[in-house]
């Protein structure tokens, strides 16, 4: 019997244990260059993160547990995505009642609602890095500007990937040179071309600022589809608050900033102070 066919018998014997992958060991995700990568998947939620390094007849195995409860939160929520991407390149190896095949299909497909959530998140870290770059443009710090617009590129080239309908992969930029060769060369440009550093920032700021300014609205549906949840005004607090919004670690000040720019939202008085401080709100506009 292989090392492989007794460490699975000892697996399916555990009653806790629904599906086992093996990860190649040539695999760029791999955590450890030697032995050979398992994942458990098991019916037990405080499994999550656990991870052991094990001498089995002098071979060195590395297995690390997830939970069926994990599994099916990723599916709705969202997983991490480098465990998504290493289950992905996992082989399956064994699967009680073919359900590590079925959540990988799971795991692969993207919702309505998860893109527009990843759209989001990706976009208001565009907004993040983008005020950076500019910023550290006017003050003449030109490597910190460079920084922080790899950083805005990289985000856009992320959001591009989710408009797609597909996840961002470990070799993101081959994945959007597919998708849209644009931004691939806007990435290109700023990397390679032979003018000046700052002119090449510049470059990108000027196309970078028109692409935030024409897509706003597409880029925000998740934020105002849940202020589409209540009719009155939202205060901030209440909006970073918001459970989808924590979930989704969306940078709301910045994404509110921008709304209120493009009319998309109108801000207003909600609250009159004691001290005659008003605090106010946002409705959406239309």
């Amino acid at each position: 019997m292989t090392l492989r066919q007794t460490y699975l018998k000892n697996l399916q014997q555990r009653l806790d244990v629904q599906a086992v992958l093996v990860l190649n060991d040539s695999d760029m995700l791999v955590p450890f260059r030697e032995g050979i990568f398992y994942f458990v998947v098991v019916n037990e939620p405080q499994a999550d993160g656990k991870i052991r390094r094990m001498l089995f007849q002098e071979q060195v195995i590395i297995e690390q547990q997830i939970s069926t409860w994990q599994l099916e939160k990723g599916a709705i929520c969202g997983l991490d995505e480098r465990l998504a991407e290493m289950l992905r390149r996992a082989e399956i190896v064994w699967d009680k009642e073919h359900y590590m095949k079925q959540m990988k299909l799971r795991l692969a497909s993207l919702s309505s609602s998860l893109q527009k959530k990843h759209i989001c998140k990706e976009y208001s870290q565009i907004l993040r890095f983008f005020h950076e770059t500019k910023e550290f443009l006017q003050q003449g710090m030109m490597l910190d500007a460079h920084h922080s617009a790899i950083q805005t590129i990289h985000y856009l080239a992320r959001l591009i990937v989710y408009e797609a309908g597909d996840h961002p992969q470990p070799a993101l930029w081959t994945q959007v040179k597919q998708i849209d060769p644009s931004i691939y060369k806007l990435y290109e440009e700023l990397s390679f071309n032979a003018e000046a550093l700052e002119k090449r920032i510049e470059l990108l700021v000027l196309a970078i600022e028109f692409w935030i300014a024409s897509r706003t609205k597409e880029s925000v549906r998740y934020l105002i589809e849940l202020m589409e949840t209540k009719s009155g005004p939202w205060r901030l607090e209440e909006l970073m608050n918001h459970p989808m919004i924590q979930e989704a670690e969306i940078e709301v000040p910045l994404v509110i900033d921008k709304m209120l720019q493009r009319l998309l939202i109108q801000e207003i008085v909600c609250k009159e102070g004691e001290n005659a401080d008003r605090e106010t709100g946002f409705i959406l506009m239309g």
